[in-house]
């Protein structure tokens, strides 16, 4: 219930927002960018997916070798479990167990990690975007440019201006 308030409240401020504008300035443009669109197809944001992807790789290749380690001395203690004393047989599934938990361990920061290494880089596109988008509303003689359009229910394609600021951004080192 709350969150519906705070919805409908964010709407009608914003709605405000766009009615006092062009109240003050009728012939205000006004714009709206796709973020995921300048995260996806920005030069910085195809890098930054490069190397989150050399990251997952790196993480994945640390796994697969854990795992192998895993399932060597499982299968080791499978063959040999007739054969083994008691001491040595519950030494080696110890092993096994603790091994198990340090796979599961690497296996849970590698997501932190990767997950961490997104937002950061997200971020940071994000942040450059910025200054593009207000030197492009600047430059386009806009008064508002909204980061959101699902807030609003309907924007024509028309006001769309990803594609200017994507082609700012990627001049931007």
């Amino acid at each position: 219930m709350n969150g519906k308030r705070v919805g409908v409240m964010a709407a009608a401020a914003l709605f405000l927002a766009l009615t006092l504008s062009t109240s003050f300035a009728a012939d205000g443009k006004v714009g709206f960018i796709n973020l995921q669109r300048l995260v996806n197809e920005s030069k910085m944001g195809q890098a930054a997916r490069q190397d989150i992807q050399r990251l997952r790789q790196e993480r994945q290749d640390q796994l697969k070798t854990k795992l192998d380690e895993l399932n060597q001395l499982r299968n080791e203690i499978n063959e040999k479990r007739d054969s083994m004393a008691l001491k040595e047989r519950q030494d080696k599934i110890e092993v096994l167990q603790k091994a198990y938990k340090e796979y599961q361990r690497m296996l849970d920061d590698a997501k932190e990690d990767i997950n961490r290494e997104d937002k950061e880089l997200v971020a940071l596109i994000l942040q450059k975007a910025d200054g593009v988008l207000k030197e492009v509303a600047k430059s386009g003689g806009y008064t508002m440019i909204i980061k959101d359009p699902n807030v609003l229910g309907y924007l024509s394609p028309d006001v769309d201006i990803t594609d200017a600021v994507l082609k700012a951004l990627d001049k931007k080192k």
